[in-house]
């Protein structure tokens, strides 16, 4: 029994760095997230495929909560797949 179990945990291992690859890959397409947020300024990742629109719309959701609407300040693009935009809460 003991050798069954060594076995398992084993397989396990090997499948680990898969399981984590995919949910990378997952979370790279899931569209614009709101990265940081307070009542006065909202960060969303976004994608090019989202664009710029995708995040403004977010973005003027999480404003709302405070009865304020987004002004987009700038935006950062690192490599082909990182882009956040900067957001007040005016």
């Amino acid at each position: 029994m003991g050798h069954r179990a060594k076995i398992g945990r084993v397989g396990f291992r090997q499948k680990r760095p898969a399981s984590i690859a995919a949910l990378v890959l997952l979370a790279a397409c899931s569209g614009p997230a709101v990265v940081e947020y307070s009542a006065t300024a909202v960060t969303v990742r976004y994608d090019a495929i989202d664009g710029i629109d995708g995040a403004t719309t977010l973005a003027q959701k999480a404003c709302a909560a405070h009865h304020k609407a987004a002004r987009l300040r700038n935006t950062a693009n690192f490599g082909l797949t990182d882009r956040y935009a900067h957001f007040d809460c005016i």
